[in-house]
């Protein structure tokens, strides 16, 4: 808060040149526009009138002085209030650049990730991948086996009161489908057939209606469709990549598996050192600063929303929700991510690190390059709206995620320029980032898509 007091000369002099605009504006009765007399224009429209006026011309001059004397930086334009009008004091409330320290790097560390190996039960379990995506689904009359795949209603009841509800649901039934016991208890079935049964959901099941919960299921099975797997041969290798043999296609999902798990461990040593990083740092922030992580959360929801045909209203209304509402949702995760985003670009400000003309033109070119034959255009576009800006941003926290981690974990290495992977993360720069949509009912109120044991592209199309 700054106490401001312009000088009375200047006071004066801006609102005598505010009462000659003013009566030029409104001009007064015998006189020639902005020719009135001060006490005429003071009499008719009143002291604070010209005082208002006086201060839209002499505001910014008066503010810039007293940031500049005052010696502080403002994170945007201050709210100027009027504290007395004779002699004239302003108050001014001024919202501050965050201010953050670092703890000492030397100080941190963290434990290096052990080097990935691959075993062969691991490439066993790939070839298992491939031969599923690649199965035929054979419609059966017969009772239901274990790995069939069936299509089924369900519905549950726990303490009376309805918990699931759900139409045609394809499942692949294996001893991997929660909740526990669900598969089993299909066995025998025949299509058409209804079964009621009673299953614990367990305690820690990721849905908390059902967990730690007794469900009365019913379950009616409408189809039965037998897993036919392909066999392990050459012809399946051909159909599973670029691959002439099942010892290459071994090979290439090897590499593949390995490359994922060492992105995944990169991953997890990243986010140690980040935690670490922002536990032992101490930063100040304005509420400006928090209010714009806020509406930042919210405009890129009404994209997403927008994007797959939902108006904001609409949503809004579906949901029960208010604006506000959604505010104080995303509030904890915008102020967690607002004090993460600062304190990388500290230690990035912090550590020089940059980004070469040669990174961010070629990350430019790898994202546009997603667009085929629109490419160039959306180049041109990238550099026209500004967000080649963003573009860098991204880059510059990626490399200092990379460094920081690199400290963390006693690793000289300099970091690797980061790669057209990153394209994940650039797709919302220019407001286009695609969104998948997930339908719900592919399960008995089903764990999490990485909990499941069949991906939902294996089954034929149209069952879920």
């Amino acid at each position: 808060m700054l106490t401001i007091e312009p000088e009375e000369r200047t006071v004066q002099r801006a609102m005598r040149k505010a009462a000659r605009q003013i009566s030029r504006w409104r001009p007064v009765s015998g006189f020639r526009p902005g020719k009135a007399p001060y006490a005429m224009v003071e009499r008719i429209f009143g002291r604070e009138t010209i005082l208002n006026e006086a201060l839209n011309d002499i505001a910014q001059e008066v503010y810039r002085e007293a940031i500049e004397e005052a010696d502080i930086t403002p994170y945007e334009q201050g709210q100027l209030d009027i504290e007395t009008e004779d002699p004239l004091v302003l108050k001014v409330t001024v919202p501050l650049v965050p201010v953050i320290t670092l703890p000492n790097l030397e100080e941190l560390s963290i434990e290096p990730e052990p080097e990935v190996s691959i075993t062969a039960e691991q490439i066993d379990q790939e070839v298992e991948t491939v031969r599923r995506r690649n199965a035929e689904y054979e419609p059966v009359e017969r009772p239901v086996e274990m790995g069939d795949q069936v299509t089924a209603t369900i519905k549950g009841v726990a303490d009376e009161e309805e918990v699931i509800d759900r139409e045609d649901v394809t499942l692949l039934l294996n001893d991997e489908l929660p909740p526990p016991g669900f598969a089993e208890a299909l066995i025998g079935m025949n299509a058409e057939e209804t079964r009621e049964f009673t299953l614990a959901y367990p305690e820690d099941y990721y849905d908390e209606n059902l967990a730690d919960k007794n469900v009365d299921l019913t379950v009616t099975v409408s189809t039965i469709r037998q897993v036919n797997l392909p066999e392990i041969d050459d012809d399946l290798a051909k159909t599973a990549g670029d691959y002439e043999t099942v010892d290459e296609m071994r090979d290439g999902l090897a590499e593949t598996l390995k490359a994922r798990l060492e992105a995944a461990a990169r991953e997890r040593e990243s986010e140690a050192a980040i935690s670490l990083l922002v536990e032992g740092s101490t930063v100040e922030y304005p509420v400006a600063a928090l209010n714009d992580e806020v509406q930042n959360a919210l405009d890129s929801q009404r994209q997403r929303l927008e994007q797959i045909g939902y108006s904001w209203e609409n949503f809004l209304q579906m949901t029960g929700q208010t604006e506000a509402d959604l505010r104080e949702e995303v509030t904890p995760g915008a102020t967690e991510s607002l004090v993460r985003r600062l304190v990388l670009t500290q230690f990035a400000r912090d550590q020089e690190v940059t980004v070469s003309d040669e990174e961010l033109g070629g990350q430019m070119a790898a994202y546009a390059s997603m667009y085929g034959q629109r490419a160039e255009e959306v180049m041109q576009q990238m550099r026209q709206s500004g967000a080649v800006m963003g573009l860098y941003a991204n880059l510059v926290t990626n490399k200092a995620v990379t460094k920081l981690t690199d400290m963390l974990a006693g690793r000289d290495e300099e970091p690797e320029p980061v790669d057209a992977e990153m394209a994940e993360d650039v797709e919302s720069v220019d407001g286009e980032a695609k969104e998948t949509v997930v339908a719900e009912g592919e399960a008995v109120d089903e764990a999490p898509a990485e909990e499941q044991s069949e991906p939902e592209a294996d089954e034929p199309e149209g069952d879920a």
